[in-house]
C-alpha cells in the first residue's frame, strides 16, 4: 500500500511537470520521494532529476523537439526506472533498491544524496548540440553519453552506455571524463551523469519519450555495477 501510494503521489507530479513544462521549486519547497522495496537488498539508489537552477532558485529547463522539456522528461524517466510496469524487464524498486528521486536544485540533490548515504548517484538528463530539430544529420551525431570523474564511475559510466547506448537511436555513444560538475566531483557516492541522448533531432525525443521500452535498462545497468547485491 505505502508504495503504491507513493506511485499515485508521483504519478500526479510528473502530470504536474508536464502540463507546467518545467519544475520551479525553491530549495525550502524541494521533498525527496523515497521509494521502498518489499525485500531491500542494502543499497540506496538516487536519481537525481534535472534542474537547470543557473545560480537562483528556479528549475529551468531545455527545451528540445515537439516540445520536449528536459527536466519534465528526467522526471518521468526517474518515476519509470524506479516503479514502471510497462515492461516485462524489473524496475530498481523490484530489483530490490532503495530508490530516492532528487526533485529540488542541483545543490539540494547533491546534499541529500549524500544524506541518505546513496551507493549510486545518477543524475538524469538529455542533451544537445548547435542546432535544434535536425533532420538531415546521421545518426552518428547524436547518442547516449555517461559522465564519470571516478575510476568507479568510469566503470559504472561504461556498463552504462552500453546497456543504453546500443538502444538509442544515436551511434554517437560516449563515456565521457569530466571534472567540473557538482553532481560527479561532491557526491560521495559513485556517480554515473546519464545523458540519455540528444533532444534536438526528432529519432531522439520520441525514443526518450518511449520511456517504459527502456528505462529498465538503468537498473539493470546499476546491478551489473554492483554485482546484483
Amino acid at each position: 500500500m505505502r508504495t503504491t501510494l507513493r506511485r499515485l503521489l508521483s504519478g500526479l507530479a510528473a502530470l504536474a511537470l508536464v502540463s507546467s513544462g518545467f519544475l520551479a521549486l525553491a530549495p525550502s519547497a524541494a521533498a525527496d520521494v523515497t521509494y521502498v522495496p518489499e525485500s531491500w537488498n542494502g543499497k540506496v539508489i538516487y536519481l537525481s532529476q534535472a534542474c537547470h537552477d543557473r545560480g537562483d532558485t528556479v528549475c529551468h529547463t531545455n527545451v528540445g523537439c515537439d516540445g520536449f522539456s528536459e527536466n519534465a522528461n528526467s522526471a518521468l524517466v526517474a518515476i519509470s526506472a524506479a516503479t514502471g510496469q510497462g515492461s516485462d524487464k524489473l524496475n530498481l524498486l523490484e530489483r530490490g533498491y532503495k530508490v530516492v528521486r532528487g526533485n529540488g536544485l542541483t545543490r539540494s540533490n547533491i546534499a541529500n544524496s549524500n544524506r541518505v548515504g546513496a551507493d549510486v548517484h545518477v543524475p538524469i538528463h538529455s542533451n544537445a548540440i548547435d542546432r535544434s530539430c535536425e533532420t538531415t544529420f546521421s545518426p552518428a551525431r547524436y547518442g547516449t553519453h555517461v559522465m564519470y570523474v571516478s575510476s568507479a564511475g568510469q566503470r559504472c559510466a561504461q556498463i552504462m552506455t552500453t546497456r543504453l547506448g546500443g538502444v538509442s537511436p544515436g551511434t554517437n555513444d560516449a563515456r565521457r571524463y569530466r571534472t567540473d560538475l557538482g553532481e560527479l566531483n561532491q557526491t560521495n557516492a559513485v556517480a554515473c551523469y546519464l545523458e540519455q541522448e540528444h533532444h534536438v533531432w526528432n529519432r531522439g525525443v520520441s525514443w526518450m519519450r518511449d520511456r517504459s521500452a527502456w528505462s529498465w535498462r538503468i537498473g539493470l545497468s546499476i546491478d551489473v555495477f554492483l554485482g546484483y547485491p
